[in-house]
Protein backbone atom coordinates (compact mmCIF):
# COMPACT_ATOMS: atom_id res chain seq x y z
CA UNK A 1 0.00 0.00 0.00
CA UNK A 2 0.97 3.49 -0.54
CA UNK A 3 2.00 5.43 2.09
CA UNK A 4 0.47 8.47 3.95
CA UNK A 5 2.10 11.44 3.73
CA UNK A 6 1.91 14.93 5.78
CA UNK A 7 -0.63 17.19 5.24
CA UNK A 8 0.24 20.76 4.25
CA UNK A 9 -1.80 23.79 4.99
CA UNK A 10 -2.33 24.73 1.21
CA UNK A 11 -3.33 28.27 1.67
CA UNK A 12 -0.46 29.50 4.22
CA UNK A 13 1.79 31.02 0.95
CA UNK A 14 -1.67 32.71 -0.62
CA UNK A 15 -2.08 36.47 0.60
CA UNK A 16 -5.55 37.43 1.78
CA UNK A 17 -7.66 39.12 -0.34
CA UNK A 18 -8.14 43.15 -0.41
CA UNK A 19 -11.00 44.31 -1.52
CA UNK A 20 -10.64 47.78 -3.62
CA UNK A 21 -13.21 50.12 -6.06
CA UNK A 22 -16.15 51.45 -4.97
CA UNK A 23 -18.67 50.55 -2.26
CA UNK A 24 -21.36 50.65 -4.67
CA UNK A 25 -19.91 47.64 -6.20
CA UNK A 26 -21.27 45.67 -3.14
CA UNK A 27 -23.89 45.54 -0.81
CA UNK A 28 -21.68 46.86 1.92
CA UNK A 29 -17.81 47.78 1.79
CA UNK A 30 -17.11 44.84 4.13
CA UNK A 31 -18.45 42.05 2.03
CA UNK A 32 -16.81 38.90 1.18
CA UNK A 33 -18.14 37.83 -2.39
CA UNK A 34 -21.10 35.53 -2.35
CA UNK A 35 -20.94 33.68 -5.15
CA UNK A 36 -22.65 31.21 -7.82
CA UNK A 37 -21.29 28.78 -9.66
CA UNK A 38 -22.85 27.49 -12.71
CA UNK A 39 -21.50 23.73 -13.34
CA UNK A 40 -22.81 20.00 -13.92
CA UNK A 41 -21.92 19.57 -10.21
CA UNK A 42 -24.72 16.65 -10.15
CA UNK A 43 -23.59 15.36 -13.52
CA UNK A 44 -23.54 11.47 -13.26
CA UNK A 45 -19.30 11.43 -13.64
CA UNK A 46 -18.57 12.17 -10.41
CA UNK A 47 -15.52 14.49 -12.14
CA UNK A 48 -17.52 16.99 -12.35
CA UNK A 49 -18.26 16.91 -8.83
CA UNK A 50 -15.00 16.77 -8.30
CA UNK A 51 -14.05 19.96 -9.88
CA UNK A 52 -17.23 21.60 -8.44
CA UNK A 53 -16.58 20.73 -4.71
CA UNK A 54 -12.73 21.71 -4.88
CA UNK A 55 -13.28 25.08 -6.65
CA UNK A 56 -16.41 26.06 -3.87
CA UNK A 57 -13.84 25.44 -1.46
CA UNK A 58 -11.26 27.15 -2.16
CA UNK A 59 -12.73 30.30 -2.81
CA UNK A 60 -14.59 30.25 0.47
CA UNK A 61 -10.96 29.50 1.94
CA UNK A 62 -9.57 32.28 0.10
CA UNK A 63 -12.36 34.78 1.61
CA UNK A 64 -15.39 34.08 -0.96
CA UNK A 65 -18.40 34.12 1.71
CA UNK A 66 -20.00 30.69 3.02
CA UNK A 67 -22.69 31.16 1.19
CA UNK A 68 -20.87 29.91 -2.13
CA UNK A 69 -21.96 27.51 -3.91
CA UNK A 70 -23.18 25.44 -7.08
CA UNK A 71 -25.88 25.69 -9.19
CA UNK A 72 -26.24 22.44 -11.70
CA UNK A 73 -27.23 23.20 -15.15
CA UNK A 74 -29.19 20.65 -15.83
CA UNK A 75 -31.29 21.28 -12.51
CA UNK A 76 -30.25 18.75 -10.76
CA UNK A 77 -30.38 18.87 -6.58
CA UNK A 78 -28.02 15.96 -5.57
CA UNK A 79 -25.49 13.58 -6.05
CA UNK A 80 -27.21 10.41 -7.91
CA UNK A 81 -29.99 12.47 -9.22
CA UNK A 82 -29.58 11.20 -13.36
CA UNK A 83 -31.31 11.44 -16.31
CA UNK A 84 -33.84 8.23 -16.93
CA UNK A 85 -32.32 6.30 -19.88
CA UNK A 86 -29.60 8.17 -20.19
CA UNK A 87 -27.76 5.29 -21.68
CA UNK A 88 -30.47 4.59 -23.85
CA UNK A 89 -30.80 8.05 -25.07
CA UNK A 90 -26.83 8.47 -25.76
CA UNK A 91 -26.87 4.73 -27.43
CA UNK A 92 -30.27 6.50 -30.00
CA UNK A 93 -28.35 9.83 -30.46
CA UNK A 94 -25.50 8.08 -31.55
CA UNK A 95 -26.94 5.90 -34.18
CA UNK A 96 -28.31 9.41 -35.65
CA UNK A 97 -26.62 11.94 -38.23
CA UNK A 98 -26.02 15.05 -36.52
CA UNK A 99 -28.29 17.28 -38.46
CA UNK A 100 -31.31 15.11 -37.70
CA UNK A 101 -30.03 14.90 -33.91
CA UNK A 102 -29.99 18.73 -33.68
CA UNK A 103 -33.76 19.35 -35.15
CA UNK A 104 -35.02 16.17 -32.66
CA UNK A 105 -33.58 17.84 -29.57
CA UNK A 106 -34.67 21.40 -30.29
CA UNK A 107 -38.31 20.94 -28.94
CA UNK A 108 -37.46 19.29 -25.73
CA UNK A 109 -34.59 21.88 -24.88
CA UNK A 110 -37.16 24.55 -25.59
CA UNK A 111 -39.36 23.13 -22.88
CA UNK A 112 -36.78 21.98 -20.39
CA UNK A 113 -35.81 25.29 -20.43
CA UNK A 114 -39.52 27.57 -20.21
CA UNK A 115 -40.68 24.93 -17.07
CA UNK A 116 -37.12 23.63 -15.49
CA UNK A 117 -33.88 25.47 -15.99
CA UNK A 118 -34.71 28.92 -16.17
CA UNK A 119 -37.02 28.93 -12.67
CA UNK A 120 -34.58 27.17 -11.59
CA UNK A 121 -31.26 29.58 -12.05
CA UNK A 122 -33.75 32.03 -10.91
CA UNK A 123 -34.75 30.88 -7.54
CA UNK A 124 -30.88 29.79 -6.88
CA UNK A 125 -29.33 32.87 -7.87
CA UNK A 126 -31.10 34.69 -4.78
CA UNK A 127 -28.70 36.42 -2.59
CA UNK A 128 -25.40 36.18 -5.01
CA UNK A 129 -23.43 39.25 -6.12
CA UNK A 130 -21.48 37.51 -8.86
CA UNK A 131 -21.37 34.13 -10.86
CA UNK A 132 -18.92 31.84 -12.28
CA UNK A 133 -19.60 29.71 -15.61
CA UNK A 134 -16.95 26.70 -14.91
CA UNK A 135 -15.20 24.40 -14.90
CA UNK A 136 -15.78 21.37 -17.32
CA UNK A 137 -15.90 20.59 -20.79
CA UNK A 138 -18.67 23.94 -20.82
CA UNK A 139 -18.00 25.40 -23.43
CA UNK A 140 -18.95 22.37 -26.11
CA UNK A 141 -21.90 21.85 -28.25
CA UNK A 142 -23.35 18.20 -28.46
CA UNK A 143 -26.94 18.87 -29.90
CA UNK A 144 -27.12 22.59 -28.50
CA UNK A 145 -26.71 21.36 -24.92
CA UNK A 146 -24.60 23.89 -23.16
CA UNK A 147 -25.25 26.78 -25.66
CA UNK A 148 -29.18 26.97 -24.32
CA UNK A 149 -28.20 26.44 -20.71
CA UNK A 150 -25.34 28.86 -20.52
CA UNK A 151 -27.62 31.58 -22.39
CA UNK A 152 -29.90 30.94 -19.92
CA UNK A 153 -27.88 31.50 -17.25
CA UNK A 154 -26.02 34.67 -18.50
CA UNK A 155 -29.38 36.12 -19.04
CA UNK A 156 -30.51 35.40 -15.89
CA UNK A 157 -27.44 36.95 -14.34
CA UNK A 158 -28.21 39.93 -17.05
CA UNK A 159 -31.63 40.32 -15.25
CA UNK A 160 -30.05 40.73 -11.58
CA UNK A 161 -27.22 42.54 -12.84
CA UNK A 162 -24.64 40.20 -11.41
CA UNK A 163 -20.86 40.20 -12.89
CA UNK A 164 -19.86 36.66 -14.02
CA UNK A 165 -16.82 34.94 -15.60
CA UNK A 166 -16.02 32.04 -16.93
CA UNK A 167 -13.48 30.05 -15.24
CA UNK A 168 -11.40 26.47 -15.47
CA UNK A 169 -13.60 25.73 -18.49
CA UNK A 170 -12.91 23.70 -21.83
CA UNK A 171 -13.54 25.00 -25.09
CA UNK A 172 -14.95 22.49 -28.34
CA UNK A 173 -13.69 23.05 -31.58
CA UNK A 174 -16.85 22.12 -33.82
CA UNK A 175 -19.80 24.03 -33.16
CA UNK A 176 -23.15 24.36 -34.72
CA UNK A 177 -24.19 27.68 -36.34
CA UNK A 178 -26.96 27.99 -33.84
CA UNK A 179 -24.47 27.06 -30.79
CA UNK A 180 -22.02 29.19 -31.83
CA UNK A 181 -24.63 32.64 -32.44
CA UNK A 182 -26.30 31.54 -28.89
CA UNK A 183 -22.76 31.38 -27.01
CA UNK A 184 -21.33 34.38 -28.88
CA UNK A 185 -24.44 36.49 -28.13
CA UNK A 186 -24.20 35.52 -24.29
CA UNK A 187 -20.36 36.42 -23.86
CA UNK A 188 -21.08 39.62 -25.70
CA UNK A 189 -22.39 41.08 -22.22
CA UNK A 190 -20.68 43.98 -20.46
CA UNK A 191 -20.92 42.20 -17.20
CA UNK A 192 -18.81 39.68 -18.16
CA UNK A 193 -15.18 40.37 -16.27
CA UNK A 194 -13.13 37.52 -17.08
CA UNK A 195 -12.51 34.14 -19.24
CA UNK A 196 -10.04 31.56 -17.55
CA UNK A 197 -9.91 28.39 -19.38
CA UNK A 198 -7.94 24.99 -18.53
CA UNK A 199 -5.49 24.82 -21.29
CA UNK A 200 -3.96 26.13 -24.52
CA UNK A 201 -5.84 24.93 -27.16
CA UNK A 202 -9.08 26.09 -25.14
CA UNK A 203 -7.33 29.57 -25.14
CA UNK A 204 -6.58 29.32 -28.92
CA UNK A 205 -10.42 27.88 -29.62
CA UNK A 206 -11.57 30.75 -27.39
CA UNK A 207 -9.76 33.76 -28.54
CA UNK A 208 -10.56 32.21 -32.27
CA UNK A 209 -14.57 32.05 -31.44
CA UNK A 210 -15.25 33.97 -28.87
CA UNK A 211 -12.69 36.75 -28.38
CA UNK A 212 -13.93 39.64 -30.70
CA UNK A 213 -17.67 39.28 -29.64
CA UNK A 214 -17.09 39.10 -26.17
CA UNK A 215 -13.72 41.55 -25.58
CA UNK A 216 -11.94 39.09 -23.60
CA UNK A 217 -8.90 37.24 -23.78
CA UNK A 218 -8.41 33.85 -22.20
CA UNK A 219 -6.19 33.22 -19.86
CA UNK A 220 -5.26 29.68 -18.62
CA UNK A 221 -5.64 28.11 -15.82
CA UNK A 222 -5.15 25.00 -13.75
CA UNK A 223 -7.79 22.47 -13.95
CA UNK A 224 -9.69 22.82 -9.88
CA UNK A 225 -9.82 19.28 -9.50
CA UNK A 226 -6.16 19.59 -8.81
CA UNK A 227 -6.85 20.61 -5.23
CA UNK A 228 -8.63 17.75 -4.29
CA UNK A 229 -5.86 17.01 -1.73
CA UNK A 230 -6.33 20.54 0.32
CA UNK A 231 -9.75 18.97 1.14
CA UNK A 232 -10.05 15.06 0.89
CA UNK A 233 -7.80 13.03 2.76
CA UNK A 234 -5.94 9.98 1.75
CA UNK A 235 -7.25 6.88 1.89
CA UNK A 236 -6.35 3.21 2.44
CA UNK A 237 -9.48 1.28 1.48
CA UNK A 238 -8.17 -1.32 -0.32
CA UNK A 239 -7.33 -4.50 1.50
CA UNK A 240 -4.33 -6.50 -0.08
CA UNK A 241 -0.81 -7.16 0.18
CA UNK A 242 -0.43 -6.52 -3.29
CA UNK A 243 0.34 -3.21 -5.12
CA UNK A 244 -2.83 -1.60 -6.04
CA UNK A 245 -3.62 -0.40 -9.95
CA UNK A 246 -6.57 0.91 -10.98
CA UNK A 247 -8.64 0.27 -14.01
CA UNK A 248 -11.37 3.40 -14.62
CA UNK A 249 -13.27 1.64 -17.22
CA UNK A 250 -15.54 3.02 -19.60
CA UNK A 251 -17.93 2.56 -22.16
CA UNK A 252 -17.44 2.45 -25.72
CA UNK A 253 -20.77 4.56 -26.29
CA UNK A 254 -19.22 6.88 -24.33
CA UNK A 255 -15.87 7.24 -25.83
CA UNK A 256 -17.83 6.71 -29.63
CA UNK A 257 -20.42 9.52 -28.86
CA UNK A 258 -17.54 11.91 -28.09
CA UNK A 259 -14.45 10.52 -29.54
CA UNK A 260 -13.68 11.00 -33.53
CA UNK A 261 -11.82 7.22 -33.24
CA UNK A 262 -12.78 5.01 -30.63
CA UNK A 263 -11.89 1.56 -30.54
CA UNK A 264 -14.48 -0.86 -31.46
CA UNK A 265 -16.47 -2.83 -28.66
CA UNK A 266 -14.62 -6.33 -28.93
CA UNK A 267 -11.34 -4.50 -29.39
CA UNK A 268 -12.21 -2.79 -26.44
CA UNK A 269 -13.84 -5.53 -24.05
CA UNK A 270 -10.44 -7.54 -25.44
CA UNK A 271 -8.22 -5.41 -24.05
CA UNK A 272 -9.65 -4.67 -20.47
CA UNK A 273 -9.57 -8.63 -19.67
CA UNK A 274 -5.97 -8.94 -21.07
CA UNK A 275 -5.06 -5.82 -19.06
CA UNK A 276 -6.76 -7.72 -15.75
CA UNK A 277 -5.23 -10.67 -16.66
CA UNK A 278 -1.61 -8.82 -17.54
CA UNK A 279 -1.41 -7.09 -14.47
CA UNK A 280 -2.25 -9.76 -12.23
CA UNK A 281 0.28 -11.65 -13.74
CA UNK A 282 2.99 -9.09 -13.00
CA UNK A 283 1.62 -9.37 -9.17
CA UNK A 284 -0.61 -6.55 -8.79
CA UNK A 285 -4.47 -6.48 -7.44
CA UNK A 286 -6.78 -4.93 -9.79
CA UNK A 287 -9.53 -2.05 -8.28
CA UNK A 288 -11.85 -1.84 -11.73
CA UNK A 289 -14.36 0.92 -11.05
CA UNK A 290 -16.27 3.79 -12.96
CA UNK A 291 -16.40 7.80 -12.39
CA UNK A 292 -19.91 7.22 -11.81
CA UNK A 293 -21.90 7.30 -15.46
CA UNK A 294 -24.43 4.97 -16.08
CA UNK A 295 -23.37 4.15 -18.95
CA UNK A 296 -19.60 3.52 -17.62
CA UNK A 297 -21.61 1.29 -14.86
CA UNK A 298 -23.67 -0.89 -17.24
CA UNK A 299 -20.63 -1.28 -19.48
CA UNK A 300 -18.54 -2.48 -16.47
CA UNK A 301 -21.12 -4.89 -15.18
CA UNK A 302 -21.92 -6.98 -18.44
CA UNK A 303 -17.96 -7.05 -18.26
CA UNK A 304 -17.87 -7.89 -14.33
CA UNK A 305 -17.97 -11.75 -14.61
CA UNK A 306 -15.05 -12.41 -17.40
CA UNK A 307 -12.81 -9.73 -15.38
CA UNK A 308 -13.64 -11.65 -12.22
CA UNK A 309 -12.71 -14.86 -13.69
CA UNK A 310 -9.69 -13.05 -15.20
CA UNK A 311 -8.75 -11.60 -11.86
CA UNK A 312 -9.10 -14.77 -9.33
CA UNK A 313 -8.42 -13.04 -5.91
CA UNK A 314 -6.93 -10.58 -6.91
CA UNK A 315 -9.63 -8.01 -8.52
CA UNK A 316 -12.14 -6.25 -6.50
CA UNK A 317 -14.86 -3.65 -7.54
CA UNK A 318 -15.55 -0.81 -5.33
CA UNK A 319 -18.43 1.43 -5.59
CA UNK A 320 -18.65 5.31 -5.39
CA UNK A 321 -21.27 7.79 -5.39
CA UNK A 322 -19.68 10.94 -4.13
CA UNK A 323 -16.65 12.48 -5.49
CA UNK A 324 -14.98 11.98 -1.62
CA UNK A 325 -15.68 8.02 -2.32
CA UNK A 326 -14.42 8.66 -6.16
CA UNK A 327 -10.99 9.89 -4.37
CA UNK A 328 -11.34 7.07 -1.60
CA UNK A 329 -11.01 4.29 -4.54
CA UNK A 330 -7.66 6.64 -6.57
CA UNK A 331 -6.03 7.71 -3.54
CA UNK A 332 -5.01 4.45 -2.48
CA UNK A 333 -3.69 3.13 -5.34
CA UNK A 334 -0.17 2.52 -6.41
CA UNK A 335 -0.83 3.37 -10.18
CA UNK A 336 -3.97 4.03 -12.66
CA UNK A 337 -4.90 3.45 -15.87
CA UNK A 338 -7.84 5.32 -17.31
CA UNK A 339 -9.98 7.34 -19.43
CA UNK A 340 -11.74 9.95 -17.51
CA UNK A 341 -9.97 13.21 -17.10
CA UNK A 342 -10.99 13.39 -13.42
CA UNK A 343 -9.78 10.31 -12.90
CA UNK A 344 -6.53 11.22 -13.99
CA UNK A 345 -6.70 15.03 -12.40
CA UNK A 346 -7.49 13.47 -9.20
CA UNK A 347 -5.01 10.63 -8.94
CA UNK A 348 -2.50 13.57 -9.78
CA UNK A 349 -2.88 15.44 -7.02
CA UNK A 350 -2.87 12.74 -4.49
CA UNK A 351 0.28 11.82 -6.35
CA UNK A 352 -0.93 8.36 -7.62
CA UNK A 353 0.98 7.96 -11.44
CA UNK A 354 -1.06 7.14 -14.19
CA UNK A 355 -1.77 6.50 -17.70
CA UNK A 356 -3.80 8.15 -19.97
CA UNK A 357 -5.99 6.04 -22.37
CA UNK A 358 -6.41 9.04 -25.42
CA UNK A 359 -9.56 9.97 -26.70
CA UNK A 360 -10.09 13.64 -26.66
CA UNK A 361 -7.84 16.30 -26.68
CA UNK A 362 -8.58 17.56 -23.14
CA UNK A 363 -7.50 14.71 -21.65
CA UNK A 364 -4.11 14.96 -23.81
CA UNK A 365 -4.06 18.75 -22.92
CA UNK A 366 -3.86 17.71 -19.21
CA UNK A 367 -0.97 14.94 -19.61
CA UNK A 368 0.68 17.81 -21.49
CA UNK A 369 0.59 20.55 -18.62
CA UNK A 370 2.10 18.29 -16.24
CA UNK A 371 4.87 16.56 -18.29
CA UNK A 372 3.03 13.38 -18.82
CA UNK A 373 2.03 13.02 -21.89
CA UNK A 374 4.69 9.83 -22.79
CA UNK A 375 2.49 8.57 -20.37
CA UNK A 376 -0.69 8.30 -22.68
CA UNK A 377 -1.89 5.47 -24.84
CA UNK A 378 -4.07 4.66 -27.52
CA UNK A 379 -5.97 1.18 -26.72
CA UNK A 380 -6.56 1.06 -30.89
CA UNK A 381 -3.17 0.83 -31.48
CA UNK A 382 -1.77 -0.05 -28.22
CA UNK A 383 -1.20 -2.94 -26.56
CA UNK A 384 -2.65 -4.17 -23.30
CA UNK A 385 0.79 -6.19 -22.33
CA UNK A 386 2.35 -2.30 -23.87
CA UNK A 387 0.01 -0.35 -21.53
CA UNK A 388 1.15 -2.44 -18.79
CA UNK A 389 4.77 -2.06 -19.56
CA UNK A 390 3.98 2.06 -19.01
CA UNK A 391 2.04 1.38 -15.69
CA UNK A 392 5.28 -0.60 -14.09
CA UNK A 393 7.41 2.13 -15.23
CA UNK A 394 5.68 4.99 -14.02
CA UNK A 395 4.75 3.34 -10.78
CA UNK A 396 8.27 2.90 -10.23
CA UNK A 397 9.01 6.37 -11.17
CA UNK A 398 6.31 8.20 -9.65
CA UNK A 399 5.50 12.03 -9.81
CA UNK A 400 8.12 13.87 -8.21
CA UNK A 401 7.01 15.48 -5.26
CA UNK A 402 8.22 19.11 -6.28
CA UNK A 403 6.52 19.30 -9.51
CA UNK A 404 3.11 17.93 -8.31
CA UNK A 405 3.02 20.61 -5.35
CA UNK A 406 4.05 23.20 -7.47
CA UNK A 407 1.00 22.35 -9.75
CA UNK A 408 -1.39 22.25 -7.01
CA UNK A 409 0.21 25.59 -5.74
CA UNK A 410 -0.37 27.00 -9.39
CA UNK A 411 -4.00 25.84 -8.82
CA UNK A 412 -4.63 27.73 -5.83
CA UNK A 413 -3.33 30.90 -7.37
CA UNK A 414 -5.36 30.49 -10.03
CA UNK A 415 -8.67 30.55 -7.94
CA UNK A 416 -7.46 33.52 -6.34
CA UNK A 417 -6.72 35.38 -9.34
CA UNK A 418 -10.50 34.38 -10.07
CA UNK A 419 -11.60 35.98 -6.94
CA UNK A 420 -9.98 38.90 -7.34
CA UNK A 421 -12.18 39.90 -9.93
CA UNK A 422 -15.14 39.90 -7.72
CA UNK A 423 -13.55 42.06 -5.09
CA UNK A 424 -11.82 44.84 -7.48
CA UNK A 425 -13.54 47.76 -9.09
CA UNK A 426 -16.10 46.59 -11.77
CA UNK A 427 -14.01 47.88 -14.57
CA UNK A 428 -11.58 45.42 -14.89
CA UNK A 429 -10.17 44.18 -18.09
CA UNK A 430 -7.91 41.45 -19.43
CA UNK A 431 -5.98 42.97 -22.42
CA UNK A 432 -5.23 41.58 -25.82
Amino acid sequence: MRSGSERLEPFADLPSIERSGPASDWTSSDEAPRLRLFNAKYSPNLGDGLLSECLEKTLIALGADSDTWSIDLAGRRAYGDAMAGRKQILSALDLMPGQLRQQLVRLPLAIKARQSWRPHFARHLAGANGVVIGGGNLLSDIDLNFPTKLALAVEEAERLSLPFAVYASGVAKSWTPRGLAMVRQAFSSPLLRGVFVRDRTSKQLWDEKFGVHSGREAVVVRDPGLLASDFIPRSNIHETDRPVAGIGVMSHIAISYHADHAPGRAHLENWYLDLVKGLVGRGFHVVAFTNGSPEDIVYLQSLRARMAAAGGEAISFPVQRTPDELCAIISGLEVLVAYRLHAIIAAYSFGVPSVGLAWDQKLRSFMQSVHREAFLCDVAVTSAETTIDLLCQTAKEGIPADERERVVRDARSDVQQLLQLFTQASDRQFTT
